[in-house]
């Protein structure tokens, strides 16, 4: 088709970047809406003590050694120096975190040349960015980002041996002890890392096994003593107990006789805390149904999708450096497999586990991306065979199609999909609607 400099045509790279555009935007104005309440109210306390936001932060050591203790202690001790409104405090934190895990990922996205445009997106940080139900959730995502560096230095860099080991192993201790859940999207796959490699210099699988489990014996006596400490009613007890000079000083209008949701959990039942996690997780929260199951399982095999294809699409000017899919979906069918627990009986919160798969393997295959990354080869295998599939299928390897994927998924924005307006899409429609009925109202 000829073109003129007065008169240019949409090319089918441009149209595909105008589609680009206009998901994102469908996402931005759905982040901005989602984020303006907790955001713009930063520093006023609206979020009560009891509430699963604030208590998890509020977890320290003065019931006995806990898990999720640490920063708690740390909170605590800071009110001794000088009084100040904890709920403020978690506030502020939660918001830095989510400042400095969305710089962590649009250095990842312009360093691999992935669209940053689909950061706010459902596949990454969309629907927990600024809001505080996420907890500490980003915090943990950035410390798994820096312990894959140190765990790459202390591997590959000789001179800086001694100190990368000493930084792995301190950030390792320090992550899990702010959130043991941390454990299964960090250590996992740098364990398995490290046994294939110790497989392909000829070890035996004992000899192997034995070589992993020495190098990351620190890391499993922290998560063995957080597991085996996982707290009682009396450590809850005494724990809410000892915030009682802040809840005097800065009272919350409801009361604080009761304990916390995430202190309370310190001493619930394990097995009534697994069976009401697995049936959240897959039927619902508010209004189970069989059909939140399938809707699940739609959105996890989507995610897999929008994962390993990242660079189907651009929004900028250069295209994304050569991908290797393969390698990415070994990452991500690993993260999976480690989540497990996480996605069926130690959680229900698929708006904080959906970040812990995605945004750990984009972290892992760009800090070992350049490696020669020994994987099992059922693992590799598999991978291999999804991906062809998909290179091999026009529809699939479409940039139209994977913008309708992002742009549909109905990805949670807590529960699962589509429990209670949960998801970015519903929320989104929701408000455009109630836009256009206050404009219609206000005509008539």
């Amino acid at each position: 088709m000829k073109t003129s400099q007065g008169n240019r045509h949409i090319t089918g790279t441009n149209w595909e970047r105008v589609c680009s555009w206009f998901v994102f935007l469908f996402f931005f104005t759905a982040f901005c809406v989602n984020i303006s309440g907790d955001f713009l109210n930063l520093s006023e306390p609206q979020i009560k003590y009891q509430s699963w936001e604030i208590s998890e932060w509020l977890i320290n050591y003065e019931g006995g050694f806990v898990r999720r203790g640490l920063l708690g202690q740390i909170l605590l001790a800071l009110e001794q120096v000088r009084m100040y409104d904890v709920r403020i405090a978690v506030r502020l934190l939660y918001t830095l975190s989510s400042l400095g895990i969305l710089c962590i990922l649009y250095r990842v996205f312009k360093g691999e040349g992935w669209s940053p445009l689909l950061l706010l997106t459902g596949l990454c940080v969309g629907y927990t960015l600024f809001n505080p139900w996420g907890r500490k959730d980003f915090l943990m995502l950035a410390l798994t980002f820096v312990i894959f560096y140190c765990y790459r230095s202390a591997i590959t860099s000789p001179h800086r041996h001694t100190m990368s080991w000493v930084l792995f192993y301190a950030l390792a201790a320090l992550q899990l002890l702010i959130h043991e859940a941390s454990f299964f999207f960090t250590i996992p796959i740098l364990m398995l890392y490290s046994y294939s490699a110790a497989r392909t210099s000829k070890h035996s699988r004992l000899q192997s096994a034995m070589h992993c489990l020495v190098r990351f014996l620190p890391v499993l006596a922290v998560m063995a003593m957080v597991c085996l400490f996982k707290g009682s009613k009396s450590v809850a007890d005494a724990i809410w107990a000892s915030w009682g000079g802040v809840f005097s000083v800065f009272p919350d209008p409801d009361g604080t006789s009761v304990v916390g949701a995430s202190v309370q959990a310190l001493g619930w039942d394990t097995v009534t805390t697994f069976d009401k996690h697995f049936y959240h997780a897959y039927f619902g929260v508010g209004a189970p149904s069989v059909h939140s199951v399938f809707l699940t399982l739609f959105v996890m095999v989507s995610a897999y999708y929008l994962l390993t294809r990242i660079d189907s699409v651009s929004m900028g000017k250069s295209r994304p450096k050569p991908l290797n899919h393969t390698l990415l979906s070994n990452v991500a069918l690993i993260q999976f497999v480690s989540l497990i627990p996480m996605f069926t009986v130690l959680s229900c919160d698929w708006g904080r586990t959906l970040p812990y798969w995605v945004i750990s393997t984009l972290f892992f295959y760009h800090v070992f991306k350049h490696e020669a990354v020994p994987f099992p080869r059922i693992v590799t295998r598999t991978s291999q065979a999804i991906q062809n599939f998909i290179s091999s299928n026009r529809l699939l390897r479409s940039p139209y199609f994977y913008l309708l994927l992002v742009l549909l998924t109905p990805v949670p924005n807590y529960f699962a999909p589509l429990d209670h307006l949960n998801t970015i899409q519903q929320r989104h429609y929701a408000y455009l609607l109630d836009l256009i009925h206050q404009i219609a109202t206000s005509l008539t």
